[in-house]
């Protein structure tokens, strides 16, 4: 009876890594490993709902690796908060390694601040030339417009006096048949 339970613990134990190397990916799995070696705090489930929440887990763990070894705490759900609010993550690492660097206080909160700020005004740059784009086609349509109208003005003018000109001509022809 032991060996039963232990072949049954031992199978349970190799269907759970392959259920969660298939489900997560090779990669994934190799970073949660090191995520536990440099205790960085995350568990099978917050990794199973992030999947399910489609967050990029990679990303994700690289930073939060990429954190822990400079000596810098972030929670993972932070960083998938800033994530799922539309902000990069990236940038936010990179503005927290190099305030550490440079010996200035920065938190992770305050350097969120400003990734959401700097993708604020990008994204308001680029409405502001979209709109000055559409208004520069707009008027551009409407000379290309003015100028069909006056084209097909003296077009109309100019076939005015021509079918003028023809029945002037034709009464002119036949006058002189008629003398």
């Amino acid at each position: 009876m032991d060996t039963y339970i232990m072949y049954w613990l031992v199978g349970s134990v190799i269907l759970f890594c392959l259920v969660f190397y298939f489900y997560f990916g090779h990669y994934a799995m190799l970073l949660f490993y090191q995520c536990l070696k440099l205790d960085v705090k995350i568990n099978y489930w917050e990794l199973a709902v992030m999947k399910f929440r489609k967050v990029p887990i990679n990303d994700l763990l690289r930073s939060a690796i990429k954190l822990k070894e400079k000596d810098i705490s972030v929670k993972i759900k932070d960083l998938e908060l800033h994530q799922k609010s539309g902000g990069r993550v990236g940038n936010v690492v990179n503005l927290l390694l190099k305030a550490k660097k440079s010996k200035i206080d920065l938190t992770y909160h305050q350097a969120a601040i400003m990734d959401l700020d700097e993708i604020a005004k990008q994204k308001k740059n680029t409405q502001n030339n979209l709109a000055k784009t559409k208004a520069t086609d707009e008027t551009k349509t409407e000379e290309k417009t003015d100028k069909e109208s006056v084209k097909t003005s003296n077009e109309a003018e100019t076939n005015g006096e021509t079918t003028e000109s023809i029945s002037e001509s034709k009464t002119e022809i036949t006058a002189e048949e008629s003398k």
